[in-house]
């Protein structure tokens, strides 16, 4: 009997005791390109260019789109911090932000409420003028990063 108590006992203690895998996972953020929607005009395309002052060939333009609710983003590349905010998509025009970037050095942005991250490569940002970031709450990374050279309508 106490045989039979002693080997459950120690059973039950090697499997409580068992090491668990988590393996660290970094997924990687979807990627599309697109430019088969709906074009802005090019007068709201030289207005925010202007506003942004990224006309130059050396300048992308990072917009935040769908699924912002405040938490705290930050992009940023290897020279400097280039936005740290709580944006707010609104939910008529689907925008929360726009961004000037710098297309020669890679960008990353930071979610501090989910601690993930995403990288636009500076190869990726020089064959696109803009570049459209999204969140998808139920992913393995929450963003989804679009490439595009058409500007979508920003109202």
């Amino acid at each position: 009997m106490k045989k039979a108590i002693l080997i459950i006992c120690s059973a039950l203690l090697f499997t409580m005791c068992s090491t668990s895998k988590t393996a660290k996972t970094n997924a990687k953020p979807t990627v599309q390109y697109k430019d088969d929607f709906r074009s802005a005009d090019n007068k709201e395309k030289n207005a925010l260019l202007k506003k942004l002052n990224a006309s130059g060939k050396g300048f992308s333009v990072l917009i935040f789109t769908k699924n912002y609710k405040g938490e705290e983003i930050t992009a940023s590349n290897e020279k400097k911090t280039l936005y740290k905010g709580y944006p707010i998509s609104n939910l008529k025009s689907g925008i929360a932000e726009e961004i000037r970037i710098d297309n020669t050095v890679d960008t990353k942005i930071h979610d501090n409420l989910t601690k993930k991250e995403a990288v636009i490569s500076a190869k990726e940002a020089q064959k696109h003028k803009y570049i459209y970031v999204m969140k998808d709450p139920g992913a393995a990374n929450p963003f989804v990063i679009t490439y595009s050279n058409t500007l979508r309508p920003l109202e």
